[in-house]
């Protein structure tokens, strides 16, 4: 089967953190907001602006937009404050919880151009007592392997202290500190400018990234995994999943100064309970797993030896959700392609990479009927793969771009776009409460661990319902509710996501919780 047409990709960049403000201490207890923005925030547009024949989605959960503004604002994360010790003055605890944090990275690669660092590290792991000026490197050595390709060129000042190496002095402590919090001031100029030029759509996430359908109840986690086993108190607040989603909206239209038209679910977390939910509040598109697809077709999704699906008309085509007068298009993520970017590419030549994702493609395209232009969906982090990558992805991004500008069978467009031009979708008859992964929602609840965190988030949240507190504190009370709702809290609880930073996780919700608590 040779279809003419050409086959569209809709690439959906997903950018997220979860609420790491804690006020009683006075800083972010998480850096990851910070390092993220110098590596990944405006490397994105930056990188995609150089290819305008390139249409992508931005996704932002609205709590990351939040704090990287408090960030322009002058506020500081623990590392930060950690970093702006003066070597010649550090005490104990403070020595110890330096190296306890400024070696957390997740890739090899974000180190390999600071052999200084990688220096450190080694000396930390035999047991070496560090002297005063390996503290000094290492406070700004930890700063500086966060900062994106292009930030290195902009400011001479920040390529100097790469180019130094070593033997820093307290004076390079206050570069970095004024190129993070002007980076953080004009974060968002070049996704007005790609805006304008309607190289992007901008989408939105539920504002504190829950899942949705648990919020709605609990139980739904029943629907694709009959067998699980759940909190002994069911958490049903249909109302905080509309709020979350309300809130999101209202916040990008704000920050954005454009109506959002779609939202990626926290997780891809979807059911047909909430899209209602998602209607009401104008959103016109919605996109989940592959999975999810299947479980509701009550299908297998099978491929060939090439990886293409045996019925790939299924999975490349939106589908309308929800009853009449309150349909949402849903679009359906391609697992395979987007964890090959996610998670394996990173180990090939870039080269290589890209000319296997781009004949991935083309092998779609040809399977596919000719009858119409089919869409595949793209979407994973929009952060978190690159520090695995070869200067941050610029190599493998680059090349990648360019050959989705230049194949003529293949041609990028983002879901506003695409629904604009579409008379008709089918109907899906049923949705199955899944997420992207797996299709399930166990990621997020059945292991005890993460059961007992929603039994007392469902404990503070019945407690507010019956107390009665002053408007104002009832209200922040909720906002520190909601936040609590966040995915992230119930990502590393348990044994499927292992961190050295889980029991920091945990402490900010139960510090969440507790703020809650003491307001009502």
């Amino acid at each position: 089967m040779m279809n003419n047409k050409r086959l569209l990709v809709n690439i959906i960049w997903h950018m997220h953190q979860p609420f790491y403000w804690n006020e009683d201490r006075g800083h972010f207890v998480f850096p990851w907001v910070r390092t993220h923005l110098v590596k990944d925030y405006l490397f994105m547009p930056r990188l995609l602006s150089k290819f305008p024949g390139v249409k992508v989605t931005f996704n932002f959960s609205p709590v990351l937009l939040e704090q990287i503004g408090m960030y322009a604002e002058g506020k500081k994360d623990q590392v930060l404050e950690l970093m702006e010790f003066e070597a010649q003055r550090l005490d104990e605890s403070v020595k110890e919880a330096i190296l306890k944090t400024f070696f957390l990275v997740a890739s090899e690669r974000v180190a390999q151009d600071l052999p200084r660092f990688v220096e450190l590290r080694n000396k930390a792991k035999e047991g070496i007592d560090f002297s005063e000026q390996d503290f000094l490197d290492l406070q700004v050595l930890y700063q500086l392997l966060w900062f994106d390709p292009f930030i290195r060129k902009e400011y001479p000042q920040l390529s100097i202290l790469y180019e130094k190496g070593r033997n820093y002095t307290e004076e390079d402590k206050r570069v970095i500190l004024r190129v993070t919090e002007e980076y953080a001031r004009k974060f968002a100029l070049p996704y007005f400018e790609l805006l304008d030029r309607n190289q992007i759509e901008v989408s939105v996430s539920p504002f504190y990234h829950p899942i949705l359908p648990l919020l709605y109840n609990s139980n739904l986690a029943l629907e694709t995994t009959p067998q699980i086993g759940l909190p002994a108190v069911s958490f049903a607040y249909p109302e905080d999943a509309f709020a979350q989603v309300q809130m999101a909206v209202n916040f990008c239209r704000l920050f954005w100064q454009r109506e959002p038209s779609g939202m990626w679910p926290s997780e891809g977390a979807v059911s047909e309970k909430i899209i209602p939910i998602f209607s009401q509040n104008g959103i016109r598109w919605v996109a989940t797993g592959e999975e999810v697809l299947f479980f509701s077709l009550n299908e297998e999704c099978r491929r060939d030896e090439a990886g293409v699906p045996i019925t790939p008309e299924k999975l490349y085509t939106p589908y309308l959700v929800g009853e009449k007068g309150q349909e949402v298009a849903i679009f359906f993520r391609d697992r395979l392609l987007s964890d090959l970017i996610g998670f394996e590419y990173h180990k090939m030549p870039y080269q290589q990479a890209v000319e296997d994702l781009i004949s991935r493609l083309l092998r779609i395209k040809d399977a596919l009927p000719g009858d119409r232009e089919y869409v595949v969906s793209i979407i994973l982090d929009g952060e978190n793969a690159w520090e695995f990558y070869e200067q941050n992805g610029l190599p493998f991004l680059s090349l990648l771009y360019e050959r989705l500008s230049s194949e003529e069978g293949l041609a990028t467009v983002t879901p506003r776009e695409y629904l604009s031009c579409q008379t008709s979708l089918p109907r899906l008859k049923k949705l199955v409460a899944g997420s992207w992964i797996y299709g399930k929602l166990t990621t997020w609840i059945g292991h005890p661990e993460k059961n007992r965190a929603w039994e007392e988030l469902a404990e503070v949240r019945s407690l507010f319902a019956s107390k009665k507190a002053c408007a104002r504190d009832k209200e922040k009370a909720l906002r520190f509710i909601y936040r609590a709702e966040g995915s992230d809290w119930f990502w590393w609880l348990g044994e499927d996501n292992p961190s050295p930073q889980k029991a920091d996780f945990l402490n900010q919700f139960h510090y969440l919780l507790n703020k809650a608590k003491e307001l009502l």
